[in-house]
């Protein structure tokens, strides 16, 4: 058998074959490979699938946990936020608007803030950013209106926070938003609070203006006290009672001038050590004027930027603005802030502290004579009159009412008395309003002590007694003249060596001095001629005016006069008040005085109202029993060398034992009252026992009638040589408004001595003057005063008596007609003349005295002339005796009262 040789490798079939079979074992591999790779690519996934899966898990819980962590330290931190808020920015300069703590009165007033609310984080925790303290802030918005309700905000917050007149707010308002009308109940009742919107660059000028005086005087006063802020100021004196001054500028620089930018800048760049602040909104899309950067200023402010109603400001968390505040709730709480400056008051400085050791009191005078009338700060205002060097010797104070001038007045006169003693100092004080300050410096009833330096006292003065006053001084002018040339003509008082030949400085106050000026007559210009002539000669010879007003507007005679006045007074002394009287008494232009806030304040002034010499002073206040004590005290210094001043009440009576006091009656010269003038002398007639002798007294009011006759019966009966004898007539039938006073009469007259009848009775009159007129006819009245009360009150006077052929007129007028030369004189009163004549006849007994009371003008001038003038005035009367060529105007006196029984019958027996 035959053996088959092997196939060639090399055959195509054979390769094909194989190439075929690793084909099928590549595709294996391949699809193994595939299979392989989709497991490791599911696998890998799934991993980052679970990956993603921890990683958002673990996000979450981080979240949770920073998310827990970060509630829980806000949580923590939130209250700290608010008290620290309420600290920083006090009352209601951090509470939300529209808050229900608006609505109350609690936190109005309760500090000025130095930080400002602007809104809050989305938690609702407040955010505050300092202001006042700093030189202020620029506000810029993504619109103006956000810009604006901040500032809006921002204005009403810091006068509801701050207490009143702590705090000012200027604005200026370009465009008239209107933006500052939410506070207009505050505008409407305080102006000096808020003051309304200026809108023109004018009106703006005016408001720089004062800022730079404001910033000038405070700089000024931080320099001498040593302090760099103006709050370090407050914190050392508390008297300090210039405000904070915040100005708002809307739509900044649209309306702002080169004059405006000027003054801005000088302001802003001090502002926070001055306690001045701005707040500008700044409008980008408003070109600035010509010459006006407005880069410079924003550079001195603090940027507060507002977009998307969120807050921002440097070093602080955005804030989401708040909402504008309710028009009801900004009207409620500006109420209640004029509320409290209402009855806001100044810290007091009490006079006690202006007064100096009690070891200095009573230094003899020198070149002046001063005194302390409150305080500058820590500085003692001085009051300083004197005649050269320079020449300060008059003194102008005015203010409105309620300011405190009659305070100011009772501490310069208690001021000045507490440094000078009676010997050198004299003062003649008149109160021409309706009012009682000065009627505790004089004695009283109550009072044995008096201020010993007066030497005259008006309370209540009228016209004429002023004009009085004037011409005693004017005649004391001209007897220091003669004191002066006997001394080798020497032209000051100051001059003069100090001893008893040396007159004593005089201090003239007159209160509301224009009552003298204000009518239109004979006395207002004898008064304007002769206040002229007192302050511009008064100064050598030591004589100081102090003139005391509310008001100078509208007086005629001031008008005409005015520098002539004025002009020889340096001093000036205006207490709050409008600015038209601020010019008026300061100077025009000087309206500082308006500017006060408190009663007490005051702006002295010694260079003529000057505005670059104001000082402002808080007054010291006159506490009543402390003056009252001092005085008392002083009184008791002076010893028994001082007399009583001459005391002087418009529409009162003279007392009878004032007068004892300081006059001895004299034989036959009775007393029918005082007159209207310093002398204590009162005005007495002459009635001598010889026809014509005799007072009749005419015209209504049976009170001042009885005290005529008690003036003339009293002082007739303590001048006799012996005793005389009066009979009393009572035509009232015993009226009660007269019966203490009749009775006291009665009980004087008889405790000197005197025999009184009384006949009050009328069935008793007539028969008992038809025996006194048979007495008088046999020559046995002798020594008898006939004292008639109300003869016009006694029944059928003239109408023949029962048992008689005569009236008892008839017998009454031959008593006043022939009694005189018998030694029986009659002093009597009638209601009318008329009356009077158809008792006594045509020619009314002969008698030449007449005594006017409240009576018809006719009447007066059918015995006194045509040309004479009578007002009928309580309480006073007017004189006629036929032998001077004008009557004359005296203050009768008053019927006694019980219990001055007993003093009067010892003054007048001295």
């Amino acid at each position: 058998m035959t053996e088959k040789p092997d196939r060639d490798p090399a055959v195509p079939e054979v390769l094909e074959a194989r190439i075929r079979g690793l084909q099928h074992a590549l595709g294996q591999l391949l699809d193994n490979a595939r299979r392989l790779t989709y497991g490791e690519h599911q696998r890998a996934v799934q991993l980052h699938r679970q990956l993603q899966e921890q990683t958002a898990t673990a996000r979450r819980e981080s979240r949770s946990l920073v998310d827990a962590k970060t509630a829980e330290a806000l949580s923590e931190a939130e209250p700290k936020a608010r008290l620290l808020a309420d600290r920083l920015a006090p009352g209601l300069a951090a509470v939300p608007p529209n808050d229900a703590r608006w609505r109350s009165r609690q936190l109005v007033g309760a500090g000025v803030p130095a930080y400002v609310r602007v809104g809050e984080l989305d938690a609702g925790t407040p955010v505050v950013a300092p202001l006042l303290r700093t030189n202020g802030w620029k506000v810029t918005g993504d619109r103006n209106e956000s810009a604006r309700r901040l500032l809006q905000s921002v204005a009403l917050r810091l006068v509801a926070a701050a207490e009143p007149f702590r705090l000012r707010v200027d604005a200026f308002d370009p465009k008239l938003t209107g933006m500052m009308g939410l506070l207009g109940h505050l505008t409407t009742k305080y102006p000096q609070l808020v003051p309304r919107a200026t809108h023109t660059a004018e009106q703006l000028h005016t408001v720089l203006s004062g800022l730079v005086d404001v910033s000038s005087l405070r700089a000024s006063r931080q320099a001498q006290l040593g302090h760099e802020r103006f709050e370090d100021l407050l914190k050392e004196t508390g008297q300090v009672t210039d405000p904070y001054r915040v100005v708002i500028l809307f739509d900044y620089p649209f309306g702002i001038d080169t004059l405006a930018q000027r003054d801005l800048l000088r302001l802003a760049a001090t502002a926070g050590k001055r306690g001045l602040c701005f707040l500008v909104h700044y409008d980008a899309s408003t070109a600035a004027e010509l010459d006006v950067d407005s880069k410079q200023l924003l550079e001195l402010l603090n940027p507060v930027a507002i977009v998307n109603d969120r807050v921002e400001v440097a070093q602080l968390p955005p804030a989401r603005l708040d909402p504008p505040f309710d028009a009801s709730v900004a009207a409620g709480i500006c109420d209640v802030i004029a509320e409290q400056a209402e009855i806001a008051v100044l810290p007091t400085i009490d006079f006690e502290r202006t007064l100096p050791d009690r070891l200095t009191w009573w230094q003899p005078v020198k070149d002046e004579i001063g005194t302390v009338i409150g305080y500058d700060d820590r500085t003692p205002a001085l009051v300083r009159l004197r005649s050269g060097n320079p020449a300060l010797p008059h003194v102008l104070v005015g203010g409105a009412v309620g300011q405190g001038k009659s305070n100011l007045l009772l501490v310069m006169i208690h001021g000045l008395a507490a440094r000078y003693s009676p010997a050198d100092l004299e003062m003649y004080l008149l109160d021409f309003k309706h009012g009682v300050e000065f009627s505790a410096l004089g004695p009283g009833p109550d009072r044995p002590h008096w201020l010993p330096q007066i030497r005259v006292l008006g309370v209540h003065s009228d016209r004429a007694f002023g004009l009085a006053v004037l011409r005693h001084l004017s005649d004391e002018l001209a007897r220091r003249s003669e004191v002066f040339k006997s001394h080798g003509n020497v032209a000051d008082i100051a001059e003069l060596p100090p001893g008893p030949e040396r007159p004593p400085r005089i201090l003239v106050v007159l209160d509301e001095f224009q009552v003298l000026l204000e009518d239109d007559d004979e006395l207002a210009d004898e008064a304007a001629k002769l206040l002229e002539r007192l302050v511009r000669l008064g100064r050598a010879y030591g004589v100081h005016v102090v003139l005391a007003t509310q008001t100078i507007e509208g007086v005629k005679r001031l008008s005409t006069r005015r520098d002539s006045i004025f002009g020889q007074v340096p001093y000036r002394i205006a207490l709050k008040t409008t600015p038209a009287d601020s010019q008026a008494i300061l100077r025009s232009g000087n309206t500082a005085a308006a500017e006060l806030q408190f009663r007490g304040e005051a702006v002295l002034n010694a260079n003529f109202g000057s505005p670059d010499d104001n000082q402002h002073v808080l007054v010291s206040y006159a506490d009543k029993l402390v003056l009252d004590s001092l005085r008392a005290e002083l009184w008791t210094r002076a010893g028994s060398s001082v007399h009583a001043p001459r005391v002087f009440h418009l529409a009162e009576p003279a007392r009878l034992t004032d007068t004892a006091t300081a006059v001895r009656p004299e034989v036959g010269r009775p007393w029918t009252g005082l007159p209207i003038a310093v002398t204590e002398e009162p005005v007495a007639v002459d009635v001598r026992p010889e026809p014509g002798a005799g007072v009749l007294v005419v015209g209504d009011g049976p009170v001042d009638a009885l005290g005529v006759l008690t003036g003339l019966a009293v002082s007739t009966a303590a001048g006799a040589v012996e005793p005389p004898r009066f009979v009393l007539v009572d035509g009232t039938n015993s009226a009660q408004a007269v019966a203490e006073g009749k009775d006291a009469l009665v009980r004087v007259l008889r405790e000197l001595g005197c025999e009184v009848e009384m006949v009050d009775k009328h069935d008793d009159i007539a028969p008992r003057l038809f025996a006194l007129r048979d007495a008088m006819r046999g020559g046995q009245a002798g020594g008898t005063y006939l004292l008639g009360f109300g003869f016009h009150g006694v029944p059928r006077m003239q109408v023949h008596a029962e048992g008689y052929f005569e009236s008892p007129a008839n017998a009454l007028q031959e008593i006043v007609r022939d009694g005189p030369a018998q030694g029986l004189i009659t002093y009597g009163w009638w209601n009318r003349l008329h009356v009077c004549t158809e008792q006594l006849g045509y020619g009314r007994g002969n008698v030449a005295t007449h005594l006017f009371l409240r009576h018809p003008q006719d009447g007066v001038r059918a015995v006194a002339g045509p040309l004479v003038r009578w007002a009928s005035e309580p309480h006073r009367a007017l004189l006629w005796d036929g032998l001077h060529p004008e009557a004359q105007v005296v203050v009768p006196f008053a019927a006694l009262r019980a219990d001055e029984v007993e003093r009067a019958v010892e003054l007048v027996r001295r």
